[in-house]
C-alpha cells in the first residue's frame, strides 16, 4: 500500500511580470529587508537594481549583503546572522542560486537565537522561531527555492553538512527564466546534469514502492532536461528552453516525486564529502560520481531499473539484462562528457583526492551500509572513488 504526507507551502510566481507581486509580499512581514545576493548575479545584468528600484518604490527599507561564494561558509552565515540581529531584519531576500538560498535558510534559522551556524549543522539548535525568507532564483538546477533544506561548508573540518526544517521553507519564490541568463553557458549545463542527479538519486534509483504515475513524471521531467539542454548547448537565450528547465528543477526537489518513495542520495553523501575536502562545485562533483556508481551497482537486482532508465529516458533500444545497463551508463556518460562537455575525473580539479579516498570512505558510512536501490558500504566508495580519480575511466 502507498502511504506519504506531503506539504509544500512556497507561494511560487513564475514569469517576470509577476515580481510586480514581490513588495506586497514582503510587506507582510514588515521592517527591514537584508537582500542576500551573489557577486556574478550583479555584476553580470541590470536585473538586480531592478528589483531593488521596485522595492524603493514601495518604500521597501533594504540593507544588501553581497559576497556569498559557491559551497557557502559557516562563518559567513554566523556573521550575516549578527547583522540581522542588530539591524532588526524582518526578512530575508535571497537573490542568486542554491548557496544564496541555503545561506538564507541557514541564516533564518539561527538569527532569532544566539546560537551558532555550526550548532545548526550539529543539530544543537531548536527551531521555534525564523525569520521569513523570500527567493528568486538566478541559476538553474538548485530546487532550493521550493524545499526547506540546504548545505553549508565547514572548510577547518573539511565538512558539507546538510540541515533541513519544516519552518525553513520560503515564504514565496519569484521564478523568472530571465535571470538565469546571467550564468555561465559551463554552468548552467552543469545545472542540467544536476537536476538530472536530484531525480536519478533522490526518487528514481530507490528501493520504495512507486506508483507507476510517479515513475512516468520522473521520466518526462529527465527526459525534458536532455530535451532542453541541449537547445541550450546551441542556443544559450533560449527562453523556452529555460522557462522548462526552471520549472522542472523546482519539481525535481519540492517534495512531489518522493510519495512515498524514501531518499537515499548515495552519490550526493559522496560529492559532500569529496567537495567538503576540496570545495568542488556540486553539479561538476555529481558528474563524475554518478556514472561511476551506476557503473558499480549493475547486478541481478538493479538492472530491470538501469535498463528502463535507459529506455525510457534516453530512448535506448536495448537488452534487459547486464549489457543493456553497461549500453545506459554509457549512454549517460556520453551525455555528461561528450554533450554537456563535463569533466570525467576528479584529476581536472585535484591531484591530492586519491591520496584521502580511505579517510572520507570512513566519514561518510564507516563500518555501516549506505542504503539504495543497491546498498554500499565503505570498501564501495572506495572502488567508486578510485575510478572517479583516473585520468581516464574504461569504457
Amino acid at each position: 500500500m502507498y502511504q506519504f504526507e506531503l506539504h509544500n507551502p512556497v507561494r511560487v510566481f513564475f514569469g517576470k511580470d509577476e515580481l510586480c507581486h514581490l513588495p506586497t509580499v514582503i510587506k507582510q512581514y514588515g521592517g527591514k529587508v537584508l537582500v542576500l545576493y551573489s557577486d556574478s548575479f550583479r555584476r553580470n545584468s541590470s536585473y538586480y537594481d531592478e528589483i531593488i528600484n521596485i522595492l524603493n518604490s514601495e518604500d521597501v527599507e533594504t540593507i544588501e549583503c553581497c559576497g556569498i561564494m559557491a559551497n557557502p561558509r559557516a562563518y559567513v552565515v554566523d556573521r550575516i546572522a549578527q547583522l540581522c540581529r542588530k539591524s532588526k531584519i524582518k526578512l530575508l531576500l535571497a537573490m542568486g542560486g542554491g548557496s544564496v538560498m541555503d545561506c538564507a535558510k541557514a541564516v533564518s534559522a539561527i538569527a532569532c537565537t544566539e546560537e551558532t551556524c555550526e550548532d545548526l549543522l550539529n543539530r544543537e539548535v531548536r527551531i521555534e522561531n525564523v525569520l521569513p525568507v523570500v527567493t528568486i532564483p538566478t541559476t538553474l538546477s538548485t530546487g532550493s527555492e521550493m524545499n526547506c533544506g540546504g548545505l553549508i561548508s565547514i572548510p577547518e573540518k573539511k565538512a558539507k553538512i546538510s540541515f533541513g526544517h519544516s519552518l525553513l521553507y520560503p515564504k514565496a519564490s519569484f521564478i523568472v527564466p530571465e535571470f538565469t541568463y546571467t550564468q555561465d553557458i559551463k554552468y548552467t549545463l552543469a545545472g542540467c546534469a544536476d537536476i538530472i542527479f536530484h531525480i536519478m538519486e533522490n526518487t528514481y534509483f530507490t528501493r520504495g514502492t512507486k506508483m507507476q504515475m510517479n515513475i512516468e513524471v520522473m521520466e518526462c521531467l529527465m527526459r525534458n532536461v536532455i530535451r532542453y539542454s541541449l537547445v541550450l548547448k546551441k542556443s544559450p537565450m533560449d527562453y523556452e528552453a529555460r522557462a522548462n528547465l526552471c520549472w522542472i528543477a523546482s519539481w525535481a526537489l519540492n517534495g512531489f516525486l518522493e510519495n512515498g518513495t524514501g531518499r537515499t542520495p548515495i552519490c550526493h553523501a559522496i560529492e559532500h564529502e569529496v567537495s567538503g575536502y576540496y570545495d568542488i562545485p556540486h553539479s561538476f562533483g555529481m558528474a563524475v560520481i554518478v556514472p561511476k556508481w551506476l557503473r558499480h551497482i549493475i547486478c541481478n537486482e538493479t538492472i530491470d531499473a538501469i535498463c528502463r532508465f535507459g529506455s525510457e529516458v534516453f530512448g535506448l533500444d536495448i537488452s534487459v539484462d547486464s549489457n543493456g545497463a553497461l549500453a545506459t551508463v554509457k549512454h549517460l556518460e556520453t551525455y555528461l562528457y561528450e554533450q554537456m562537455e563535463l569533466q570525467k575525473t576528479f584529476s581536472c580539479f585535484s591531484n591530492d583526492i586519491e591520496t584521502t579516498i580511505s579517510e572520507m570512505a570512513y566519514h561518510i558510512c564507516g563500518k555501516c551500509e549506505l542504503t539504495g536501490i543497491k546498498n554500499i558500504r565503505s570498501h564501495d566508495i572506495i572502488s567508486i572513488l578510485r575510478e572517479c580519480c583516473m585520468k581516464t575511466s574504461e569504457g
